[in-house]
């Protein structure tokens, strides 16, 4: 196994509020997305805190620690679903990347079939009446090979409530990839999935992301698969939520 290369960011890295220069889309091209000393506080309890970090494009971040660490929560502040208690986030890039997540609890529709859900990430492309009577051609056709890639082509007409709970959590991973967000976050996406499936199914994601020039920046439990895929880990410390760490074992040149 490779060792990596650890560092401590401390949260002193960027200044409380972003020079001038920082503004402009040429100043950081590489750059998606940056965390600038972020805490979340809950229920009178520390999560993390001071944490400051950057997103470049073409990256696989793992996000990895004990149950109940913090990870779904800095998810969910990275994609703007939940605000900081302090600290904040910087886009250099004019407009924004376009963001989506995969969610623990896989939000599918369970009685239609497999291939609807997957079109359903298409909708944000689409007025409602374009999609009043059917989907486009092409987006169908996406569909079919995304399924294909994770195994449920065969699957295509059943209904998502009728799958197992793998299948499921691969049907998922199938529409947010159709959304073709520059941005996926994902909670825990290979939890359900034997070890080959897992594998198949990270590598996936990761190819379909840097692909487009996007980055993925996923939450994991398996220290393998942390160590097989990551260009950077950020490790949360549940004793100390100051004593975060930076890992770079394969960084983005």
């Amino acid at each position: 196994m490779k060792h990596s290369k650890c560092r401590k960011i401390s949260g002193s890295r960027f200044p409380a509020s972003p020079p001038a220069y920082l503004s402009l889309p040429v100043s950081r091209p590489s750059t998606l997305l940056e965390a600038r000393n972020i805490g979340l506080r809950l229920e009178e309890r520390w999560l993390f805190r001071n944490l400051s970090f950057s997103i470049p494009t073409g990256a696989f971040i793992s996000l990895t620690g004990p149950s109940g660490v913090g990870k779904t929560s800095l998810l969910r502040i990275l994609s703007r679903e939940l605000s900081p208690t302090e600290g904040e986030l910087f886009c250099p890039l004019d407009p924004a990347p376009k963001k989506a997540m995969i969610f623990q609890d896989l939000q599918l529709a369970e009685g239609a079939s497999s291939l609807t859900n997957v079109l359903s990430g298409s909708l944000g492309k689409y007025s409602s009446i374009k999609t009043l009577f059917g989907f486009p051609q092409k987006e169908k056709e996406r569909g079919l090979i995304l399924l294909r890639e994770l195994g449920l082509e065969m699957k295509s007409n059943q209904w998502a409530s009728t799958l197992s709970r793998g299948e499921r959590q691969r049907l998922a991973i199938c529409r947010t990839l159709l959304s073709h967000p520059t941005l996926l976050f994902a909670d825990e996406p290979v939890a359900s999935l034997d070890s080959e499936w897992a594998d198949k199914t990270l590598a996936t994601l990761l190819d379909s992301q840097t692909k487009k020039r996007g980055s993925i920046i996923c939450s994991l439990h398996d220290e393998l698969q942390v160590q097989q895929f990551s260009n950077y880990i950020l490790r949360l410390n549940p004793s100390d939520p100051s004593s975060w760490s930076w890992e770079e074992p394969n960084p983005i040149s």
